[in-house]
């Protein structure tokens, strides 16, 4: 059996040792045949493939990116024109030509919320703020869904979130607004005590605008706060002093405080620049509670004893002219009166046929407690028919406090 030799180089067979290898031979050749020219045209033909399939890449990005800018500028115009359901198809296409463009899918999240379409627009929104998680119009949006839907904590975060968030364009006095609707939102939902917070906090950073400050007035004034409504006003008042609405506002506060002197001011001050038949009215009601008030500072002992004696007379007045929800007939001067409410009758009416020589505290303060627990049992048992005697009913109410 002969033996067989292979080259050391290629690993092939070869006729002897030290041969010369042909297969190796062969690619000397070529590659000798290989000339530097070749070698550069080769090159160069690979280059000018490359640079042609970028340009022809890059071109076909941009063409998209037009497309889709002229989309985007579409969607805006029938945003503009309140054609939401056209604007975010549009908003749609565009997104075909470049996914990856917040702004266009933040156009399409608004259009979808105008549209009424909350599902789709969360889904939208929550993928914009993975990628900007302190975007003011994202939350923003994102507050006023979970809003709609209930979710109060997470509307409030959402909330906050917008007001200390990053905005291109807003200005201070819009940041102010977004909290406006959040107190909004927290007096809807009935969360007083977040209500009491943001309402302070506003305050503390509220700029020295009288509109904003009478806004604000306003609201703590619905929210209870007639005390920091009132401060407020005043230095709205102080300067402006003709402004209309800021001394109504603080009339109504003071009011609501039983302050009425000073709400009566307040009218009357209104009343001098205009005239209108709602702040007349309230003045006049003032001018009667005043004249009614047994407790009023600055009058004398036997002015304040009559006056409680006149309050009992009212209350049984007006229990006189109410009906028992349970009778067919009103209530007459003699009866019949409703369950429980003789026994409250009988002692107002015997306070009235005993003279009263002594005009002390103690009797003014006898009197005023008959006359609240008549009116406030009264209350409860009748139905009011006709009109109510309003002075009594504020003068009642202070005098429970």
């Amino acid at each position: 059996m002969s033996k067989r030799f292979t080259c050391l180089i290629c690993r092939n067979e070869i006729a002897e040792p030290g041969a010369e290898c042909p297969y190796c031979r062969g690619r000397s050749m070529i590659a000798e045949g290989a000339s530097p020219r070749i070698l550069a045209a080769v090159f160069g033909i690979m280059v000018v493939t490359f640079v042609i399939t970028a340009l022809y890449a890059r071109s076909f990005k941009e063409e998209r990116r037009d497309r889709g800018r002229l989309l985007f500028e579409a969607a805006e115009s029938a945003m503009a024109a309140d054609k939401f359901e056209e604007a975010a198809s549009y908003y749609r296409d565009a997104l075909l030509h470049s996914r990856d463009d917040p702004t266009y899918r933040l156009g399409l999240s608004r259009a979808l919320f105008a549209a009424g379409r909350y599902s789709e627009t969360e889904n939208h929104l929550t993928t914009v703020r993975v990628g900007d998680p302190t975007s003011g119009i994202v939350n923003l949006l994102l507050a006023r869904l979970a809003a709609n839907e209930g979710r109060v904590d997470e509307a409030v975060s959402y909330y906050r979130t917008a007001v200390y968030g990053r905005w291109d364009d807003t200005t201070e006095a819009e940041r102010i607004d977004i909290r406006f609707e959040l107190a909004d939102f927290l007096e809807a939902s009935g969360r007083d005590s977040l209500l009491t917070a943001e309402l302070t906090e506003l305050a503390e950073a509220l700029p020295n605008d009288p509109g904003v400050r009478t806004r604000l007035a306003r609201q703590q004034a619905r929210a209870g706060q007639y005390e920091q409504a009132s401060a407020l006003l005043q230095s709205v008042i102080e300067s402006q002093p003709g402004n209309r609405e800021a001394l109504i506002g603080r009339g109504d506060a003071e009011f609501q405080l039983h302050n009425y002197l000073t709400a009566r001011t307040q009218y009357n001050k209104a009343l001098m620049y205009d005239s209108d038949e709602e702040t007349i009215r309230k003045a006049r009601l003032c001018t009667s509670i005043l004249e009614l008030d047994p407790t009023r500072v600055g009058i004398g002992a036997s002015e304040r004893l009559r006056r409680s004696r006149v309050v009992i007379e009212r209350a049984l007045e007006a229990a006189a002219v109410c009906r028992n929800p349970g009778a067919e007939a009103f209530v007459g001067p003699s009866g019949p009166w409703p369950d429980g409410l003789r026994g409250r009758i009988e002692p107002a009416r015997a306070a009235l046929e005993t003279r009263q020589n002594e005009a002390g505290d103690a009797a003014v303060q006898t009197n005023l407690l008959l006359a609240v627990d008549l009116w406030d049992l009264a209350a409860s048992l009748c139905a009011p028919e006709g009109p109510s005697d309003e002075p009594l009913s504020h003068v009642i109410a202070r005098a429970r406090q």
